[in-house]
């Protein structure tokens, strides 16, 4: 990766996790000139940085006024968990079978990361990360771009839910559940619980959107 390009994502990466942790809210307003000064660059690798956030469903462009951070919409969060709730299945019957004790060590790292995290912000995303370790060998390629995809914008509703709820914590006992069913090679009851828990999560997020 050449400088440029590392220069475009650095300033993709801070300004989405700013946008998905809440630190620039719906609305916010992104001029090339701000953006430009706070990086210490040219505006060239920002305008680069704004058409990436804008494919990635992150900012609106408007011409000669720069980005204005894009909100969360109920529609686009029920599509986007609906497919979610579809793909899951699929991804864990290709998945539990390739999983060895590096897998079963990596998922319960990260559960202890989550207990001990103080911060809703950090949890939703060390809650994909676990979510990847569990999918990931599966090597199914596209389904983990689509996934990621919309854990990437699910993050936002999943800051907002546990802001809304009033809590540091993520409750992470079917994680736990599963991890451990599937250790005893109870993979279809470790199956059905996560897919039963995923279902229960998108319905609970969903709910707790404005109309």
């Amino acid at each position: 990766m050449n400088t440029a390009s590392t220069i475009v994502q650095k300033i993709v990466i801070t300004l989405r996790k700013e946008i998905t942790n809440g630190i620039l809210k719906s609305g916010a307003h992104l001029t090339e000139t701000s953006v430009s000064k706070n990086f210490n660059v040219s505006r060239v690798p920002v305008r680069e940085a704004f058409r990436i956030l804008q494919s990635e469903g992150y900012i609106d462009l408007i011409h000669n006024r720069g980005g204005f951070v894009k909100s969360v919409s109920r529609d686009n969060a029920i599509e986007n968990g609906e497919i979610y709730v579809l793909l899951v299945p699929m991804i864990l019957k290709k998945a539990i079978p390739n999983y060895t004790k590096s897998t079963f060590k990596k998922a319960h790292a990260i559960l202890d990361k989550i207990e001990n995290c103080e911060k809703y912000c950090d949890s939703s995303y060390l809650v994909w990360d676990f979510a990847k370790v569990i999918y990931s060998p599966s090597k199914m390629e596209l389904s983990m771009k689509i996934i990621n995809n919309i854990y990437s914008q699910g993050i936002r509703v999943l800051n907002d839910y546990f802001e809304i709820e009033d809590t540091t914590k993520v409750t992470i006992d079917s994680h736990r559940e599963f991890v451990n069913l599937c250790e005893i090679k109870k993979f279809d009851e470790a199956a059905e619980l996560w897919i039963n828990h995923v279902e229960h999560v998108k319905e609970r997020i969903i709910n707790s959107l404005p109309d």
